[in-house]
């Protein structure tokens, strides 16, 4: 299921430049006050919790830096929001109706409407664009050594992610795990998470192979740390509209 959720906050309103990750702990908050039983499944350590989400929007791009904060000069904002667990979506939903507020970053917004949005079915080739970074690193002497789509592991790496997803999902392999990534532009971005700093890219891509696991990708995010607001993305058309 995919959202937009749209919120209203006062113009002038700040957040800090890197305000995904207090993103992610208003949408748990949610989450619990729907079902804390679910709530808590999701704090299992090191296992995809099969969620993303975007960026924050602001209309028009009215907002300015001021410093490491990010003042919106607007009375509304918007993210997205998805999952390949359903339950997830509505468990947020419910969360949100029942208290029609988030608290992000010590700023207070209210919930003007949630809109549920129509989902693309997903073929053997799409183009996509990211509405948040993409995250990809690998493990290096019990260290994240971070990747960009410059360096061939990058690639290995993505394609790994998304095949265990999968297979923790579906509970077995995909009948044909091929799949390949043709990143077409990126642009490097460092994504304050806690106390970590983050290197990762919003980038337009390709990705051909099954469909049923590019859309793993497409539902719950591409990379890793998705519940931390990495790999959202969107099908885009290349330029000759195809």
């Amino acid at each position: 299921m995919r959202l937009k959720v749209v919120l209203g906050c006062r113009a002038g309103t700040s957040l800090p430049l890197n305000a995904s990750y207090h993103l992610a702990s208003a949408i748990y908050r949610a989450i619990e006050r729907a079902d804390a039983r679910l709530s808590l499944e999701l704090h299992v350590p090191n296992r995809p919790k099969f969620f993303t989400f975007s960026k924050l929007f602001v209309p028009k791009r009215n907002f300015r830096i001021d410093g490491e904060k990010l003042v919106i000069e607007d009375e509304e904002v918007h993210f997205f929001f998805s999952s390949l667990r359903d339950e997830l979506a509505a468990r947020l939903v419910e969360g949100l109706l029942r208290r029609p507020e988030m608290r992000i970053a010590g700023s207070d917004f209210s919930v003007l409407g949630i809109e549920v949005l129509e989902e693309k079915e997903i073929g053997g080739e799409e183009r996509f664009v990211t509405l948040s970074p993409v995250y990809v690193a690998k493990a290096v002497n019990g260290k994240a050594l971070d990747l960009y789509p410059l360096q061939k592991e990058f690639y290995d790496v993505l394609s790994g992610n998304l095949l265990k997803k999968y297979a923790l999902f579906y509970g077995k392999k995909p009948e044909n795990p091929e799949i390949a990534f043709e990143v077409e532009s990126f642009k490097p971005k460092r994504i304050l998470v806690k106390d970590t700093w983050h290197r990762c890219c919003e980038m337009v891509f390709r990705a051909r192979g099954d469909p049923k696991l590019i859309e793993i990708g497409y539902k719950a995010g591409f990379g890793s740390k998705n519940s931390m607001g990495f790999g959202m993305v969107k099908v885009t058309k290349n330029a000759k509209g195809h």
